[in-house]
């Protein structure tokens, strides 16, 4: 495939991120976790249960912090999008006025509406990351359980390691919104800058035209006189 191929099928994706569902990645997925949990049931752990149950606990530690680090984001970037709206839209009575050219306002308002929607699919995959569970988490019951076993530490290593396969796909929904979050807000804030931009060059532009309007109508009226 060609670079110039390449660009265009990749344009839609660069003006506007979408997920693109992959059945056969999820079927994949779910013959993966069902192994893992076989392979987690059958495993013989007594060889060295202790080091076992740190290392899964270390897994399933790093698991929840996954989780824990989404939510933050998600956080951080609803309180960016609050913070943001009233900013854009103190900018919307000086889009278009009585001296601007037609040109520049449209092409102001169509970044402002751009932008807007940016924030808006922004702040609906924050949402949509706090809102996806992360559910199987271990208890005072798994311990208890544990204990009436013959080798306890083995069957809590097994019941952690349990819990981060049934966790696997709840995280990785929630690492998958948050970037879809980032990469809505980066655009966001790009054409914010370039609004602001607009905004700052116009006044130049319109100030060019007017110095050069007189000049190119004395020279018209010139050649026809001439």
């Amino acid at each position: 495939m060609s670079f110039k191929e390449f660009h265009w099928r990749s344009l839609p994706q660069l003006m506007w991120p979408f997920v693109k569902e992959d059945k056969e990645k999820d079927r994949l997925d779910d013959e993966l976790y069902g192994g893992l949990k076989d392979a987690i049931v059958s495993a013989g752990l007594e060889k060295d249960s202790d080091a076992a149950l740190e290392e899964a606990r270390r897994i399933y530690d790093a698991e929840l912090e996954r989780s824990r680090g989404a939510d933050t984001k998600a956080g951080i970037y609803l309180a960016a999008i609050t913070a943001l709206v009233p900013v854009l839209a103190s900018l919307l009575g000086n889009l278009w006025g009585e001296k601007t050219p037609a040109l520049l306002g449209c092409l102001s308002l169509v970044v402002f509406a751009l932008s807007m929607l940016y924030l808006v699919r922004a702040g609906g995959w924050a949402f949509k990351t706090l809102k996806v569970s992360v559910s199987n988490q271990t208890s005072p019951k798994d311990i208890s359980v544990s204990w009436d076993k013959p080798n306890p530490k083995q069957e809590l290593a097994k019941r952690l390691c349990r819990a981060v396969i049934a966790n696997y796909r709840g995280v990785n929904a929630k690492v998958l919104c948050i970037k879809m979050a980032h990469q809505f807000l980066l655009r966001a804030f790009l054409t914010f800058a370039l609004l602001l931009a607009i905004q700052a060059i116009s006044p130049i532009g319109q100030a060019a035209v007017k110095s050069l309007l007189p000049d190119a109508k004395l020279s018209v009226s010139r050649r026809a006189f001439a």
